[in-house]
């Protein structure tokens, strides 16, 4: 087939080009700011596309899974995502979320993900504490970035600093999967462990006494005997010295721990709204979405059912390994009910990539290495320990980082402190569904002194509850029965820099 002129001439100039082609060794330096310069890539489409070259450099060394929110909007729901889709896509797998057995020596041992009752590899794993600690943990060091602009907050998790902006350093550890703490009675040390026996019997460590109470279940039933249930009523001083029983690297929900979980569920579920109705569907670009519901936070008359006490045992939601979803407990019946197969109260349990309750509601989770200082009407102030490694004091500031000021008016929460991972509320003036939507307890107005932070809300705390819920009414002393402190575990100091 022979080319016409116009033809021909197309042809030379592809081959002149071909020919004056320089290869990338005889190509000049480039000049001007790395921002200005682009770079050829194929995306997923197959098609040729340009690129910011440094944003490429960016993503491809320290790939970002980022949910920003709009500064002028209430609503608890992400606006968007930004960094790299597909790391936020594949962020609880890159991290190693999910369930391990965790030995004193910080060693994790990963469990089957859908399986808890067995090792990845396919043996049988204990759950009673002979084998770890039932932990819920990430198997990889992260760094967490908070960037504010006039438009817009962004929530950033990579796998280095972000450079330009100051990121606090997680290192590889976790919390207990059970949401809440279990003592070991004979060497009164605060464990994670799933079982029956009466060494590690929750509560304040005896039956309860709920005669008197016009709703009470059997006397065979957990929630009276506390047997597989947590343990509660010990003041956070407690929970943490027998945490530390374990050696270095384990406490009792020390606040980087408390933050972590925040701070994942926001950026993965892509809402700051624990309790936003459950959507199993993913959205358009494939991310999670949505809350977790009610989760257990509307007990009726907790206390005529057995004086505040836990109800839900330890081993619910064990079937969902490392899976995300609900999982439906109903609880006993009251021994007065004419129909005893039906259930006092159903509860749908949350369960985030394993973790159960997926930090909110049940019980109140003393948090520790933070404490809040007020004095009445004038002005509330929040510290944060520099290291978990080191002794701390509850009962002092001494040594301790200024991170944040907290509003000495209670209310729905408005604004958070990322600042030193304290989480703690900066302004209130919310509501059930906008901003937080979880509550902010304080009496800071009226009383000084030191206090400490209760995180999550608990059984009968209503939509006031969320894994940003606060409550700062409590002295290191306080005890509960619906306080609990679930152990957590660093493989390296989480420490936080001034």
């Amino acid at each position: 087939m022979a080319f016409n002129e116009q033809e021909e001439a197309k042809v030379r100039e592809l081959l002149a080009a071909l020919e004056n082609g320089k290869r990338i060794n005889d190509l000049e330096p480039a000049e001007g700011e790395l921002s200005a310069m682009r770079i050829e890539v194929m995306d997923a489409s197959g098609e040729t596309r340009s690129m910011e070259l440094e944003r490429a450099v960016a993503e491809a060394g320290n790939p970002i899974a980022g949910r920003w929110w709009a500064n002028d909007q209430a609503t608890p729901t992400a606006g968007g995502w930004f960094g790299s889709l597909d790391f936020l896509k594949r962020l609880p797998e890159t991290l190693g979320l999910g369930r391990y057995l965790v030995t004193d020596d910080r060693e994790l041992h990963k469990l089957d993900p859908k399986d808890s009752t067995r090792f990845a590899d396919g043996s049988p794993a204990a759950l009673d504490g002979s084998m770890g600690q039932c932990m819920w943990c990430w198997s990889r060091a992260w760094y967490f970035t908070e960037i504010v602009t006039a438009a817009r907050t962004y929530w950033a998790i990579t796998l280095k600093p972000l450079e330009g902006y100051k990121s606090v350093k997680i290192p590889v550890g976790g919390t207990s999967w059970l949401g809440a703490a279990v003592m070991d009675r004979t060497e009164q040390k605060l464990c994670s462990v799933i079982s029956q026996d009466e060494r590690y019997r929750g509560g304040a460590g005896a039956a309860l006494n709920v005669a008197n109470k016009a709703k009470h279940p059997g006397a065979d039933a957990p929630q009276v005997t506390m047997l597989g249930m947590a343990a509660t009523n010990l003041s956070t001083t407690a929970f943490g010295t027998n945490a530390r029983k374990r050696g270095e690297g384990w406490e009792a929900n020390w606040f980087v721990a408390q933050a972590a979980v925040q701070i994942l569920f926001a950026v993965i579920m892509g809402t700051r709204n624990s309790q936003a109705p459950y959507n199993a569907e993913k959205d358009a670009d494939g991310l999670y979405q949505g809350g977790f519901g009610t989760g257990v936070t509307d007990m009726p008359d907790w206390d005529g059912y057995n004086s505040y006490y836990p109800v839900i045992p330890t081993s619910v939601g064990l079937e969902m390994g490392d899976g995300t979803g609900l999982v439906e407990y109903g609880l006993p019946a009251s021994e007065a009910a004419e129909d005893q197969a039906a259930p006092y109260k159903t509860f749908q349990v949350p369960v985030f990539f394993g973790l159960v309750h997926a930090g909110y509601g049940h019980l109140w989770r003393w948090t520790r290495g933070l404490t809040v200082s007020q004095e009445a009407g004038v002005k509330t102030e929040v510290y944060v320990a520099p290291s978990m490694y080191a002794d701390f004091n509850p009962n002092s500031v001494e040594g301790l980082l200024k991170v944040a000021e907290c509003p000495q008016a209670e209310g729905y929460i408005k604004r958070v402190s990322t600042k030193g991972l304290c989480m703690m509320p900066t302004a209130v003036g919310g509501s059930t569904s906008t901003y937080y939507a979880d509550y902010f307890w304080t009496n800071g107005a009226t009383q000084t002194g030191l206090r400490v932070r209760a995180a999550g809300g608990r059984a009968h705390t209503g939509t006031s509850a969320g894994a940003s819920g606060s409550t700062a009414y409590y002295a290191a002393s306080t005890a509960s029965a619906n306080c609990s402190s679930p152990l957590c575990v660093f493989v390296d100091d989480p420490t936080i820099e001034a």
